[in-house]
């Protein structure tokens, strides 16, 4: 069995991770266990062991698993995950899961993503909130097959004020937090295939719709190289910010094979993976940690920076993926003619 302070140290770590920035892990013991603040340091320092009760407390307290916290072991990994019936499949609840998730990753000390992305970089898609939408109704309705989407056409509609609020809201927090992103020559391509795919299908109660979408993706696109040019990420329609909202781009040639989302904060890391269409892992295993970042910054050097340096690059990918949706959409119009 490993050293127990080990294990205590990694129970402290998994608690920051769930903290807001302007509370302190030592209010925090200091509180659920009912200790001095001379007590709270010296278990923070390794000094004194938890006790077996203040332990289970601790674990009970923040949803920790002690099994896990003891079983990090290479080529072992322990990872949590939201079960389907709680996301509740549907588009509101799917929105709500995403928000919080970037709320607590806001919320950590001195907060960086790092993300390599094989198709659409999802957080950016809720600059044009219907291809969000679109891309909910594709999982739900072609990937998972969800009952409640066997007959349903996809249509056009407003998005209710509430789910709209909430898409917004999860937007501006990932705005926030400073991003480094590697796309690939994929980027996008997923989604303006699925498009086809519908319009091909008739799967859209009004084929005209698709245009739309594509159109959508055209602004995405333009939205995508207007941030890329400054390294900052701004709404879409809003003016970009002086500072903050940092955003570094890369461009990797060859093929991105998933969606890997590591997370550093001065309050400990975690890595995220796409799951199951619309779910996600997460994991704070040190080792797997380890692994991901040296792959990731692996991934970066072998790609090519595009935001703010390298403008015939950049200009030539953002070139590559509008001339293909507007390839579509020429298609789509001849269709639509005929129809």
């Amino acid at each position: 069995m490993e050293d127990i302070h080990d294990i205590q140290q990694r129970i402290f770590d998994a608690i920051k991770l769930q903290l807001p920035k302007d509370e302190k892990i030592a209010s925090v013991l200091m509180n659920t266990l009912f200790l001095s603040q001379d007590a709270v340091y010296r278990r923070l320092r390794g000094d004194v062991p938890l006790t077996i009760f203040e332990t289970k407390t601790l674990c009970e307290a923040f949803n920790i698993s002690f099994d896990e916290m003891d079983s990090y072991k290479k080529g072992r990994v322990s990872f949590t995950y939201q079960p389907l019936d709680r996301i509740g499949l549907n588009f509101e609840s799917w929105l709500t899961g995403l928000r919080d998730g970037l709320k607590q990753i806001r919320n950590m000390e001195n907060t960086r993503m790092i993300m390599s992305i094989n198709d659409t970089p999802i957080f950016q898609l809720f600059n044009l909130p219907h291809l969000t939408r679109f891309k909910f109704f594709f999982w739900a309705k072609t990937y998972l097959k969800i009952p409640a989407y066997e007959h349903e056409l996809f249509k056009r509609e407003k998005i209710d004020k509430r789910v709209l609020s909430i898409g917004i809201e999860a937007h501006n927090i990932y705005n926030a937090i400073p991003t480094t992103e590697i796309y690939s020559a994929e980027t996008l391509r997923g989604t303006l295939r699925q498009i086809q795919y519908y319009f091909e299908a008739r799967l859209f109660e009004e084929p005209a719709y698709a245009l739309e979408l594509i159109d959508n993706l055209i602004h995405l696109i333009h939205h995508l190289k207007a941030q890329t040019e400054i390294g900052r990420k701004f709404a879409f329609g809003n003016e970009a910010p002086s500072a903050g909202n940092e955003l570094e781009v890369y461009f990797n040639e060859t093929f991105i094979s998933d969606n890997t989302y590591l997370i550093q904060s001065d309050s400990g890391s975690g890595v995220y993976l796409t799951h199951n269409i619309m779910n996600y892992l997460f994991t704070t295993d040190p080792y797997y940690i380890r692994e991901s970042e040296f792959i990731l910054d692996k991934l970066v050097n072998n790609s090519n920076p595009i935001s703010k340096v390298n403008v015939k690059e950049r200009n030539r990918f953002f070139a590559e993926l509008e001339s293909n949706v507007r390839a579509f959409k020429r298609k789509v119009e001849l269709e639509l003619e005929t129809m």
